[in-house]
């Protein structure tokens, strides 16, 4: 059922949303039956689904159906705690995982030939990140798992594709997951080993730089600026942060105004999804007022929304400083840890809701389940 998830979200965004709608519904018939969901996760969820649909409710409810989509659609997460899993279909999902970043290859750059935009079926610049970091992952856990060197190469491709999107939310997902592979390896290998691992993730992110510092704006601006070749002002940091300055600036605003307003209700649950359409000032770029994930959250959901988000992020990161690589088999399960984290990670500088969050939620409870029944 992994791959089938996943083959979906690659495959189509509608396909994926219409089997997430059916899981939705077949966890609400096990409920009934008795089914509980015991995930860490399953409770600011929950939290953050009814804060999102009272506010958009209340304030925007034009918007209601992707309340639904960006509330709802989280607790599929629970799904994972009924996926059964073992070495084997591990393996396979692994192995699913790196022929289709392979196979989707010659898609990706035909798409960017004819658009001068990488994409795959769907999407584009971020899925192909954010896809092609877990490829990467998988790459890796198949690497360590076998210790067949040729998984290499499939590893350097993926992360070259990544970078090749110049998205900082893909790079820094990315960035953190290969960080966290290295350090639970380290506690498997030796120490001239692990200090190996560190100086090439050290080395390659030093070349990355430098290579972006010549091809992107928005890195060849940050280094003029550090420097001091360029001043510190609204344009200089808006060119760094791709507008999100000025979108930051709009939304500390609406924040400011509520204040004044004594508009508590508003405070405490949100103005509802994508309320940059209609709150002053207006988001410069849409909806969400994307800069800060701290800030955009706190407009859309309030303090009780933030609030869950961030109680997700404290249980995700709980749950990762206490896992140990105790077999090869663990290295299996890199995928579907790291998944959830980069996304995270990824999105401190945008927001928290992603059309692919409820397939890394899963797959994260996958593992939650898998490691509660070891012990």
């Amino acid at each position: 059922m992994l791959i089938v998830l996943f083959a979906l979200g690659l495959l189509s965004i509608s396909l994926f949303e219409a089997l997430v709608v059916f899981i939705l519904i077949y966890l609400a018939y096990k409920g009934f039956k008795g089914f509980r969901c015991k995930g860490s996760l399953f409770l600011p969820l929950t939290l953050h689904a009814l804060v999102v649909l009272v506010s958009t409710a209340l304030f925007h409810t034009s918007q209601i159906g992707k309340a639904i989509e960006r509330g709802m659609f989280l607790l599929s997460y629970c799904y994972g705690g009924m996926l059964r899993v073992d070495e084997r279909s591990l393996y396979r999902f692994n192995l699913f995982l790196v022929i289709s970043g392979l196979a989707l290859l010659p898609l990706v750059f035909y798409r960017y030939s004819q658009t001068g935009q990488p994409a795959m079926f769907w999407g584009g610049w971020f899925e192909v990140g954010a896809f092609y970091s877990i490829f990467a992952v998988a790459s890796l856990s198949l690497l360590f798992y076998s210790k067949r060197v040729y998984y290499l190469l499939p590893f350097i491709l993926f992360v070259g594709v990544v970078f090749f999107t110049m998205r900082r939310s893909a790079m820094l997902g990315l960035a953190f997951a290969l960080l966290v592979f290295a350090l639970l390896v380290g506690q498997k290998v030796s120490k001239k080993a692990f200090w190996g691992i560190l100086l090439t993730l050290f080395v390659g992110f030093a070349v990355s730089t430098a290579v972006l510092v010549h091809k992107d704006i928005r890195y060849k601006t940050m280094y003029e600026m550090v420097l001091g070749q360029r001043p510190i002002n609204d344009e200089t940091l808006n060119h760094i942060s791709s507008y999100r300055w000025e979108i930051a600036k709009a939304g500390v605003q609406v924040v400011k105004k509520d204040i004044q307003e004594r508009n508590w209700l508003a405070l405490a649950i949100g103005h509802g999804i994508n309320s940059g359409y209609y709150l002053e000032p207006k988001s410069p770029v849409g909806g969400v007022y994307e800069s800060v994930f701290l800030l955009s959250e706190l407009i859309e959901k309030g303090l009780l929304g933030l609030f869950a988000v961030l109680c997700v992020y404290y249980a995700y990161f709980k749950f990762l400083l206490s896992f140990r690589i105790r077999d090869s088999m663990d290295y299996l399960l890199m995928p579907l840890l790291l998944a959830l984290g980069s996304h995270l990670v990824g999105a401190v500088f945008t927001f928290f809701w992603d059309a692919m969050l409820p397939l890394y939620l899963v797959l994260f409870m996958v593992v939650e389940r898998f490691r509660s029944l070891k012990l």
